[in-house]
């Protein structure tokens, strides 16, 4: 069976160097086609650049000599240039065989090279605001064009994807239409100036797996209070010792407020990771009122309103930025004036709330300017911002570069590109966060799995083929065949070997999302001579077998690359597995 799929992969491999030729993305100095190749610890950072004219029309016709592009002030060479459109290729690459599964953009149809993701926050917005911006968006897709390819995603208590990639209006239509839209009573409950939230309102918010116990009622009194619950939940104690919830009256606000910042960066990291492996220009259009954590990118802001964001804002951030996906935050509530009062009535705070939409809103500018999107603030034409951003997809430039600095401190590099064109403005992200290559600890580790094991989104930073047979028909056993792309895998060489190591984690879940089972497994690659040539030319091949639980429906098989940080993720509904019997419908989400 290892023969099939290597001879599987050694056909894919083909139809990837095809695509890198169609996508013209890989380009070297010289203008030498790229080989598949193992991935050294030598850092990629890549750039999408828009240039436009005095009319805000692209500027076609750009070469790699018109480009010089900055890092922290120094010079870099291009080592990486190509030019981005939004066409669309005529069809899948490859087509895969019976039982084989991959999470490669490559091996679907009508793979786009310009993509639009439309996030409708139901989390961090009001009830009539989340009304209206619905209505824009139907606006905006009624007036869809051949050439877009857009996708309607939902943030409420987890990512829901509405309907994925589609330049078909009647699918989209037909989705929305079926999304009535949420009342966020968490975000309800994380402004205390607003008022105590019921027990039963409590109740429907509370995460799973959380519990409070204390005097008096949660809600009422937070006084006291005990917040429990699994991995990941909040450390409490290390905030009260901040001094971050020394006033017990906001206890509960301040829990709430974390909550959704936690949900908010899952999301945006779950969306960056989904798409890390798609060429081309990547917009989210973030149809949000609030974000509930601010924060810095860089030196320039003054350190009196810098906040430290937490493990997970800090990963969906570097997600972005290595995802080459540019944020475009849309604020549904229209109009605000400077003093917070609105004249028409209705829905803007004054006070500590208009300080904290103000806050909110500077997070969104950061993650606009540090991603290369713009805001759309104090707008009523979301429709408008909705389509600002896809047109600016219609031409770019790709550039990549191989900085110099050699520093991976976890500090900030500012990025700056300059076009030698009179006339023309020039907008990319902001800078880079120089991340050290460094392992997880097992906390770390656990987070980034089970956001994993949740998120309806397959992971794309790190390319899985999977064959998966039946042991016999009918059977609860699965022998699965597992090859990693090894142009996705990161190898150090130290002395006559090359060495790193991979995470694995196999899941399976029920039809409500719930994890039934899971096993996990780390790799530590140790490679010399033939072992290692093997390898660059195979892929990394893995053989095993998986008892399925009563109720599974679903497996899902998740790789890390440790070294990189890369992920990649494919999700197999059993019931498409040939020789498997299962009457359950697939998760939901999927």
């Amino acid at each position: 069976m290892r023969d099939f799929l290597t001879r599987q992969l050694g056909v894919c491999l083909c139809a990837l160097a095809l695509a890198s030729m169609a996508f013209g993305q890989e380009r070297r100095p010289g203008g030498g086609q790229s080989q598949v190749v193992l991935r050294a610890t030598t850092r990629l950072v890549q750039v999408n650049v828009i240039v436009q004219d005095k009319k805000g029309e692209p500027v076609p016709g750009l070469t790699r000599e018109d480009f010089t592009l900055l890092d922290s002030g120094k010079e870099q060479e291009i080592a990486v240039f190509s030019i981005e459109s939004n066409r669309v290729l005529p069809g899948p690459l490859q087509l895969l065989p019976p039982n084989v599964f991959s999470n490669r953009w490559e091996s679907r149809d009508g793979v786009p090279t310009s993509v639009t993701v439309i996030l409708l926050d139901n989390l961090n917005t009001e009830f009539e605001d989340q009304v209206y911006a619905r209505n824009q968006v139907i606006k905006f897709l009624r007036k869809l064009q051949p050439q877009d390819r857009v996708a309607l995603y939902t943030l409420g208590t987890s990512l829901r994807i509405v309907q994925d990639f589609t330049s078909d209006v009647t699918p989209l239509l037909r989705a929305l239409d079926r999304q009535a839209g949420r009342v966020p009573v968490e975000l309800q409950a994380s402004e205390p100036a607003g008022g105590n939230i019921t027990d039963a309102e409590f109740q429907a918010a509370k995460p799973a797996g959380v519990s409070i116990t204390g005097a008096g009622s949660q809600a009422s009194n937070p006084i006291g209070t005990d917040i429990t619950g699994g991995a990941g939940d909040l450390d409490l104690a290390a905030l009260q010792a901040s001094g971050f919830l020394l006033n017990p009256t906001r206890r509960m606000a301040e829990y709430y407020t974390l909550r959704r910042a936690e949900a908010t960066a899952g999301a945006l990291e779950g969306i960056a990771n989904h798409l890390a492996k798609l060429p081309g220009r990547k917009n989210l259009v973030w149809i949000s009122s609030s974000f509930p954590i601010w924060m810095g990118f860089d030196s320039t802001v003054p350190m009196a309103d810098k906040r430290m964001f937490s493990r997970e804002i800090e990963r969906a951030v570097q997600a972005l930025n290595d995802a080459n996906l540019a944020v475009y935050p849309v604020d549904p509530r229209g109009p605000i004036p400077p003093n917070g009062v609105q004249t028409g009535g209705g829905g803007v705070p004054t006070g500590d709330g208009f300080q904290n939409i103000r806050l909110g809103q500077d997070t969104m500018v950061n993650l606009a300017e540090g991603t290369g999107g713009r805001v759309f603030f104090n707008t009523n034409d979301i429709a408008g911002a909705v389509r600002t951003a896809i047109d600016e997809s219609q031409l770019t430039y790709l550039l990549g570069y191989y900085p110099t600095h050699g520093q991976w401190d976890k500090s900030f590099h500012a990025i700056k590109v300059r076009v030698d064109r009179p006339g023309v403005s020039v907008r990319c992200r902001r800078g880079y966060f120089a991340m050290p290559e460094e392992q997880l600890d097992e906390k770390e580790r656990k987070e980034v799995f089970d956001s994993a094991a949740r998120g309806p989104l397959d992971a794309t930073g790190v390319g899985i083929y999977a064959r998966l047979i039946p042991s016999r028909p009918g059977s609860d056993t699965l022998g699965i065949e597992l090859i990693v792309v090894p142009e996705d895998i990161s190898l150090q060489g130290e002395k006559d070997r090359w060495v790193g190591s991979l995470e694995l984690v196999f899941l399976q879940r029920a039809a409500d999302g719930k994890v039934l089972d899971g096993t996990s497994k780390t790799l530590f690659l140790n490679l010399k001579g033939e072992t290692y040539r093997k390898l660059r030319q195979d892929g990394l091949v893995l053989e095993r077998s998986e008892k399925l639980a009563p109720g599974a429906v679903e497996l899902r098989i998740v790789v890390r690359d440790a070294p990189s940080g890369s992920m990649g993720s494919v999700s197999v509904p059993l019931s498409r597995v040939i020789g498997m019997t299962t009457s359950s419908p697939p998760p939901k989400g999927l």
